[in-house]
């Protein structure tokens, strides 16, 4: 499935920034200007993917749902039968 294949990238990707700004806080060379505003950039990345992630989980459940519903619905021919008509209930 594409978007399970997709959800696991941006995951990925997710845990690669977030481990690399807890590199930066742990780090001991303290927080420079120019470390902080790469921290600032990367948690708005985290932030981007975090929605992309949240679309890509709705759009992935409502396909499954959709799906769920059709193979739940029963065949018109099948409510139009008599259940005295229907090999299952006769047995």
């Amino acid at each position: 499935m594409p978007g399970a294949e997709d959800m696991e990238t941006v995951r990925q990707e997710i845990m690669r920034l977030l481990h690399l700004q807890m590199e930066a806080l742990d780090s001991p060379l303290g927080l420079t200007d120019a470390r902080l505003r790469e921290c600032y950039e990367r948690q708005v990345r985290v932030q981007e993917l975090r929605e992309k992630l949240q679309a890509l989980a709705s759009s992935n459940l409502e396909a499954g749902s959709a799906r769920g519903q059709a193979a739940e619905t029963p065949s018109s021919a099948a409510l139009a039968r008599p259940a005295s008509l229907d090999a299952a209930a006769n047995v």
